[in-house]
């Protein structure tokens, strides 16, 4: 049974405001260049909106979702994170305590799915330990410039999970938060918690 409640948080000197009432709680971090889809996708999966207009994050955005999960409580505290240059210097703040980062690209986008690597870098530098990783190829609700397989590939390489989402149209962002959060409690649990 997965039960599903959610909240934005609001913090202040990088402490919450209200505490979960879970017994687990796992900082999740959205990165990818700008425009990619981090924002919608964490939209449509906390409050299943989309908007059409790009207005891009500053800094950080912070939001968490609720699980109740085989009656275990579970938090997913989601970050996400600016992705242009002016951020660079204080984004490695942000990543510090990460269980989980989504690295996101833009299929219709080539440029996005190169910077995949930079993005994986950038992780590797500073949070990489049991980090559990997923490559999502975003908008796959529009014509795609680059193809599943390149994706698949690449997230192969660099040791990451794949899965292809659309934030307009829902498609497979629920699936992507539900497996992780399973698959997060089950590295903690250390038993296999795959459900889909």
């Amino acid at each position: 049974m997965l039960y599903v409640s959610y909240m934005h948080v609001r913090w202040i000197g990088g402490v919450p405001l209200r505490m979960s009432k879970a017994g687990f709680a796992f900082k999740v971090i959205l990165v990818g260049d700008p425009a990619v889809g981090k924002t919608a996708i964490i939209n449509r999966h906390v409050s299943s909106s989309f908007k059409e207009n790009y207005i891009p994050s500053l800094g950080t955005n912070i939001t968490s979702k609720d699980y109740d999960i085989d009656s275990r409580y579970v938090t997913l505290i989601i970050w996400d994170i600016a992705a242009q240059e002016r951020f660079d210097n204080v984004r490695s703040k942000y990543y510090t305590g990460a269980k989980a980062a989504i690295i996101v690209y833009d299929v219709t986008r080539p440029a996005t799915f190169d910077n995949v690597t930079f993005w994986f870098e950038d992780l590797k530098r500073f949070v990489m330990e049991n980090l559990q990783m997923t490559l999502i190829a975003n908008k796959i609700d529009l014509p795609a410039k680059v193809d599943s397989e390149a994706g698949k590939k690449l997230a192969s390489k660099i040791g990451a999970k794949f899965i292809e989402t659309s934030a307009k149209t829902g498609e497979n962002v629920e699936r992507l938060f539900q497996k992780l959060t399973r698959d997060l409690l089950g590295a903690v649990l250390g038993s296999s918690q795959e459900k889909e």
